[in-house]
């Protein structure tokens, strides 16, 4: 029996239908793996009720999206093919071929509206932070002044509602003008009076994508109300004068007058007449040009600019309250440092141990020096010098240490699958520093240093392994059936097999082939050498761990590595921002990142080298967006207190949180509406040469004590200058030693002399005639001179300012310390060591004669301690320096007394 071929269109409707649902398929299959993969991996971090918890959420905004969007375009699709159908009926033009098939394709009918929702949804589906600070969020317990609402509504419920309403302005825009361009392509408006079927149609699908486009523009005026308080508008952030007695009024008429284009559009329908249609969208474009833009600019000129600082007084006010708490320097505690040009050897003996901590080696060429003496092979890598302090056996010190990762580039004879994924899995060890420099070698001197790890000064060092940290290659699988390089040893290898609990288990067929398809390499599912044991090990990198898991939080820049008795540790700050803060000025940070007008250092991340656990303790229980994401995920944050005390002593404040409040304070340390108005004392961060670059300064680490205290303190800090001067104007340092973590200082020097900043110093080093032509005659015959950061070291109430100067040969590059730059007031002294360009700087005070006559053997003794501190300070012997400038001391306290006999030792 010969067959019969059925009709040609519903064959091709149904390949059709095949090859969407095929597509469909992969792309569910491939979802499917990915969100497979995350789910097994949270389950080894233990926070997979995060993981179920965000995907809940993400499934409930793509179908409260989807089923309206969907049916939407459904309705605006069929509208469209009726206007299509009835102009073709009228005028027998034949379509364009692509327009026939939608209209008679049901599939094309039915799949169109429902693919263009689901993609939008998913679009959607991206605020699903918004959606979790608004079903989470709680007040703050802090009511702006203007609208009497608390700051939780701005910065928790509006994101959202601004998302709703601008997303369905959009689309009913994009509709609207979608519809319109039809029209005008079918010619329906030139023939309007002949095409009454086809003007029905198209009559009612612009009518009422304009209800919608108008509706949601009135929403939009209501909401930009509220969006106000967290914009500029010019002289204030947040609402001004203008805003406030102009804009908000005018926003409320224009929401009135889109509800009125609403109406219009309704009895437009009715009457199919496009013209009120028209009629209506100019009287609102013009009403929004004249309320919102030429109204406000001649009330400003005209009656705000020739009195501006009495119209805005009470905005600045709020201005500057809300800006100090949004950045969390409303506390700043804010004394007076006297700064002055009196200081000397006494003065650094109570002293030593700050001056023993100065930080000699800059973490740049430290890291050169530390590729060249310590990266060991060549596949092991330093990535950073991070800045920390131990109490070790000498004291409480300040180091420098540096991670030995493995290089994402192995030799290109090992570059084989099984080298990259089976054997070369971990770097190993670290060098560690002091930050000070002992002795003239010109190196560091090294606390930690050579594989397996050496210690000296009772250094802790636990498991040195690192399979996790800031720069690791690719995934590894550990253990297998190949040995894993641990470190050379000579001219062998010594190896080791991974115990931990890092990884997801690789021990069944179906996880190799989810993770062969995962990471689409099948050597994972071929290979032989894969064990019951094995484990697969992928984003290994802290930053990236840490946003899997909790992509919410806001991350700085510079994590470190801290060394414990147990192991090696990452510890990374954590920051909630927001940018809806109201009368908060924005602050924007480094290219490519988020601006945000309210900021908070709300936890920290601790991330074990060996076993990439993540654990999240929470830095400040009082920020209430975090207290937020504790309520959506209570099993992701734990409270400070379990955080191990070895690990608790490493916390140091960080560096992007006190550059943004730096940045902030440098305008709003003025209080006085007045002052801050004209800008009267305004603070800038000051520029700093390194090498042959000028650029701002960085904060520092300093280890040292506040003037009038007793306690020697580990803080960040950073000097500042007036804006467009180089003088110094006040100091800035954050504590990071408990009970005083977080705690700000300001130190504001005398406004009526001159104290030089770190740009007038170079100057006065550049015009050193003997230290000018030193560094020339260096900077030439095959080396060149790396002048280093120029420290600002507060001691008592004076300031040293020290500059390393590193000598680098062009043969190689291994930079070494050669000679220490001091200067204190406008004496400038450079030595070999720091010891002894302090001694050069200070030099020796001399007995009067009187003395000399009166009391010849006080003098004799006093010479010889003298001369016994300044040959300890040569050398770096800070203990014997401390020791002779402590008996100078008793002696010349009792210098005045009428008899005084020398003290026997």
């Amino acid at each position: 029996m010969r067959m019969i071929p059925g009709p040609t269109r519903p064959r091709a409707e149904r390949l059709g239908w095949w090859a969407v649902g095929g597509l469909l398929a992969l792309v569910a299959a491939f979802w499917l793996t990915e969100r497979a993969v995350d789910w097994l991996w949270m389950g080894t971090l233990g926070y997979r009720p995060v993981f179920w918890r965000i995907l809940d959420l993400r499934f409930a905004l793509i179908a409260a999206a989807f089923v309206p969007l969907a049916l939407y375009f459904w309705l605006n699709l069929r509208t469209a093919l009726r206007v299509m159908a009835a102009w073709r009926r009228i005028t027998g033009a034949p379509l364009d071929p692509a327009l026939a098939d939608l209209e008679h394709s049901s599939l094309l009918r039915r799949a169109l509206p429902c693919l263009l929702a689901f993609f939008l949804a998913i679009g959607f589906a991206g605020a699903w932070d918004d959606a979790v600070r608004f079903l989470y969020g709680a007040p703050f317990g802090l009511e702006d002044p203007l609208l009497g609402l608390d700051a939780g509504f701005y910065v928790f419920r509006l994101p959202l509602l601004e998302a709703v309403a601008r997303g369905v302005f959009l689309v009913a825009l994009v509709m609207l003008l979608a519809q319109a361009g039809l029209g005008v392509w079918l010619g329906v408006f030139h023939d309007w009076a002949r095409l009454d079927d086809a003007r029905g149609a198209m009559a009612s699908a612009l009518c009422r994508n304009l209800l919608l486009v108008a509706l949601a523009a009135a929403a939009g005026y209501v909401l930009d109300r509220f969006g106000l308080l967290y914009a500029s508008s010019g002289t204030v952030w947040g609402p001004g004068y203008v805003e406030v007695h102009v804009v908000m009024p005018a926003l409320w008429l224009m929401a009135a007058i889109a509800l009125a284009v609403a109406a219009l559009a309704v009895v437009a329908e009715r009457r199919r007449d496009v013209r009120l249609m028209a009629w209506g969208i100019g009287a609102a474009v013009g009403a929004h040009v004249v309320l919102l833009g030429i109204l406000p600019a001649a009330i400003h000129a005209v009656y705000v600019d020739p009195n501006e600082l009495a119209r805005e007084r009470p905005y600045l006010e709020h201005n500057i309250a809300f800006t100090l708490r949004a950045f969390g320097i409303d506390g700043v505690s804010e004394r007076s440092y006297a700064a002055t040009q009196n200081l000397g050897m006494r003065d650094l003996a109570d002293n030593q141990d700050t001056v023993r901590n100065i930080r000699l080696w800059d973490y740049r060429p430290l890291l050169r020096t530390f590729g060249q003496i310590q990266q060991i092979r060549l596949y092991y890598q330093f990535y950073d010098v991070d800045v920390d302090r131990y109490r070790l056996a000498d004291g409480y010190r300040q180091t420098m240490l540096a991670a030995r990762e493995l290089t994402p580039e192995l030799p290109e004879r090992a570059k084989t699958w099984v080298n990259r994924h089976l054997q070369y899995t971990h770097g190993y060890g670290f060098a560690m520093s002091l930050a000070a420099q002992e002795g003239e070698e010109g190196t560091p001197t090294l606390v930690v240093k050579d594989l397996p790890p050496v210690a000296a000064r009772d250094a802790p060092v636990g498991n040195p392994a690192i399979y996790y940290g800031e720069h690791v290659p690719d995934y590894v699988i550990a253990p297998s059936g190949i040995r894993e390089l641990d470190y050379p040893s000579g001219d062998d290898n010594v190896y080791a097999s991974y115990h931990g609990a890092g990884g997801v288990s690789l021990g069944s067929l179906w996880s190799r082939l989810l993770f062969a398809a995962h990471l689409m390499d099948i050597n994972i599912l071929l290979t032989d050498y894969t064990i019951e044991a094995s484990r697969i090990h992928i984003r290994r990198s802290l930053q990236d761990r840490v946003h899997h898991v909790a992509p919410f939080l806001q991350l700085d820049r510079d994590a470190y590595m801290v060394t414990t008795s147990d192991g090696l540790y990452w510890i990374q700050d954590a920051y909630t921002t927001s940018d809806h803060y109201p009368y908060s000025e924005l602050y924007r940070p480094i290219e490519g990142e988020a601006p945000f007008n309210y900021i908070r250092n709300s936890a920290k991340v601790v991330m074990g080298a060996y076993d990439g656990s993540v654990t999240f303790y929470i830095m400040d229980p009082e920020d209430p967006v975090l207290a937020a994401y504790r309520r959506a995920f209570p099993e992701l944050f734990r409270p400070l207190a379990d955080l191990p005390a070895e690990l608790r002593a490493h916390l140091r404040y960080p560096q992007d949180l006190f550059q943004a409040q730096v940045t902030r304070y440098a305008a709003y340390h003025m209080r006085d509406p007045q002052v801050f108005y004209n800008k009267e004392d305004l603070w800038a961060v000051p520029l700093e040469k390194f090498g042959d670059t000028t650029g701002p300064m960085e904060p520092y680490y300093v280890l040292m004590r506040l003037p009038g205290e007793e306690r020697l303190e580990f803080m960040l800090m950073l000097p500042m200058t007036p804006q467009g001067r180089d003088n110094l104007i006040a100091w800035v340092a954050a504590r990071s030693d408990f009970p005083d973590y977080g705690r700000i200082v300001t130190f504001k020097l005398p406004k009526e002399r001159l104290t030089y900043g770190p740009m007038q110093v170079e100057a006065l080093i550049d015009q050193n005639t003997e230290v000018s032509r030193q560094l020339a005659l260096w900077d030439q015959r095959g080396s060149r001179v790396l002048r280093g950061n120029l420290l600002v070291i507060p001691i008592d109430h004076s300031l040293l300012y020290v500059e390393p100067v590193y000598l680098v040969a062009e043969q190689n590059d291994l930079p070494q310390l050669k000679r220490m730059i001091v200067a204190h007031g406008d004496r400038v002294a450079m030595e070999p060591t720091l010891g002894q360009a302090l001694a050069v700087l200070f030099g020796a005070p001399s007995s009067a004669p009187e003395a000399a006559a009166a009391r010849p053997a006080l003098l004799s003794e006093i010479r010889d301690l003298l001369g016994e501190a300044e040959t300890a300070l040569a050398r770096g012997n800070w203990a014997a320096f401390g020791a002779a400038m402590e008996r100078l001391k008793r002696i010349t306290e009792r210098a005045d007394e009428p008899s005084v006999a020398p003290e026997a030792d």
